[in-house]
């Protein structure tokens, strides 16, 4: 049966789960406070890469089960169910800020009146305890504009995303689990019920437990990460293969082989920023998270593992180096955390010229690296292709595996020493080439 939906943030997490809930054939009111972004949005068009977002968005607006609005009123009033999709960015100390989620929550309680009843679902991702913090804030603002009863006006409900940017619209339309929480099991089987067509696995519990799985989920696989990354890292000493120990240790079905690639370490929006999160929330618990921040430590290290394999062969003062990949993964144009900043970073600081280049990311690198075009003029070019980024360079460092790396003409590499930051190409046949090369845990 279809429902009436509202998603608070037309952002990465929100507009991918406005348009599938709309796929599915629900009633969904995507709400925005940026004027331009709604407008574009009216148009069908989509303001992130995501493969496969346009088509199911396209044809949600074209059976008319979602519009856009920047009117809280409008969105309130024509809805059950109030999603918040907003931003929960680091703050300096790790914290979750959740000044956005704060902010929704103000606006919703605004425009609610006598009578009504939203329940309340957050899709961000906040900090254990969030929840029943969120139902005694929205109880204060509802009692303030003079309800008696505010707890019968609403109910919290925590449904956290587990959605892969590049493979979003797929991992939401095929998940491994939906994860319900309330404090009312009844209102978390509502909640439950808008994903009854796709048949997951459902798992309903209690407000905390379901913030903690999100936190969890993510928190062991850039754990996972860090781990190989580690290993690689002996591997480069005792003369051991990692990718080789990783398959090994993949086919055993308790470890499987997903994020035992190693490389240049993660970024992107969500393993830094609830590591680092989850991090902060044990220390409030006054639990010292000793594993968690190793994992964060191992990873910043990393980054900056392919500049430092680059000095073993040349002065980098003076040098020009190619970047491939600025993009924190392939298949998206997400900049936040990506391990390219700081590798980019290093080698202006260390006097390079950089030459960069990637799919999709050109222009969100551009406003990322603002700064340092500024400071470094001159010294970070943007090509508007691999190969135009190769020319004239000393060396090659592979950041992001875009598909499109794969396939390449090893003969332009002559002369240049690569650092495959990814283990992307097989090293015998680069060595063919190359003047050297150099891979993660690789043997030399």
């Amino acid at each position: 049966m279809s429902k009436r939906i509202a998603v608070v943030g037309t952002g990465y997490v929100g507009l991918v789960s406005g348009a599938c809930f709309a796929y599915l054939g629900h009633k969904v009111i995507g709400l925005d406070i940026d004027p331009e972004k709604i407008e574009r949005l009216k148009k069908g068009e989509v303001p992130i890469y995501e493969p496969g977002l346009d088509k199911i968005l396209r044809q949600a607006i074209d059976n008319k089960n979602i519009e856009f609005t920047t009117d809280y009123r409008y969105a309130v009033k024509n809805s059950d169910f109030i999603f918040i999709a907003v931003g929960t960015p680091s703050r300096e100390d790790g914290s979750a800020d959740l000044s956005y989620v704060e902010s929704a929550y103000k606006s919703i309680v605004e425009q609610m009146e006598e009578g009504d009843f939203k329940i309340i679902v957050n899709k961000s991702t906040v900090p254990v305890g969030t929840g029943r913090w969120a139902k005694e804030f929205i109880s204060s603002l509802l009692r303030e504009k003079g309800f008696t009863n505010p707890e019968e006006m609403f109910e919290v409900v925590s449904n956290p995303e587990f959605l892969r940017e590049g493979k979003a619209v797929e991992d939401f339309m095929n998940p491994d689990r939906v994860v319900v929480g309330a404090d009312n099991r009844d209102y978390a089987g509502m909640v439950a019920s808008l994903y009854e067509k796709l048949q997951p696995a459902m798992i309903i519990t209690d407000l905390p437990t379901a913030e903690m799985i999100k936190y969890a989920s993510n928190s062991f696989l850039a754990t996972k990460i860090s781990f190989i990354n580690e290993i690689a890292n002996i591997c480069e000493k005792a003369g051991a293969d990692v990718s080789v120990v990783a398959r090994g240790m993949g086919l055993d079905h308790r470890i499987s082989p997903h994020f035992l690639n190693a490389g240049c370490g993660f970024g992107g929006s969500c393993f830094p920023k609830d590591v680092k999160a989850l991090v902060y929330t044990a220390k409030q618990y006054k639990v010292e998270p000793e594993l968690l921040e190793a994992t964060l430590d191992v990873n910043e290290r990393q980054k900056i593992k392919p500049v430092e394999k680059l000095e073993k062969y040349m002065n980098l003062e003076g040098k020009t180096v190619s970047i491939w990949g600025l993009a924190f993964k392939p298949d998206t144009d997400d900049m936040r955390e990506a391990p390219s900043i700081s590798v980019v970073r290093k080698l202006l600081e260390k006097g390079a010229t950089v030459k960069a280049y990637d799919p999709v990311a050109m222009e969100n690198a551009k406003r990322v690296f603002k700064e340092e075009m500024e400071r470094y003029p001159g010294k970070l070019i943007f090509c508007s292709d691999k190969y135009e980024a190769l020319e004239g360079s000393d060396a090659l460092i592979l950041v992001t595996e875009w598909s499109e790396f794969k396939d390449v003409d090893f003969d332009r590499f002559r002369n240049k020493v690569i650092i495959d930051g990814r283990n992307l190409w097989e090293p015998s046949i680069v060595r063919q080439y190359a003047k050297a090369y150099e891979g993660i845990g690789k043997v030399k």
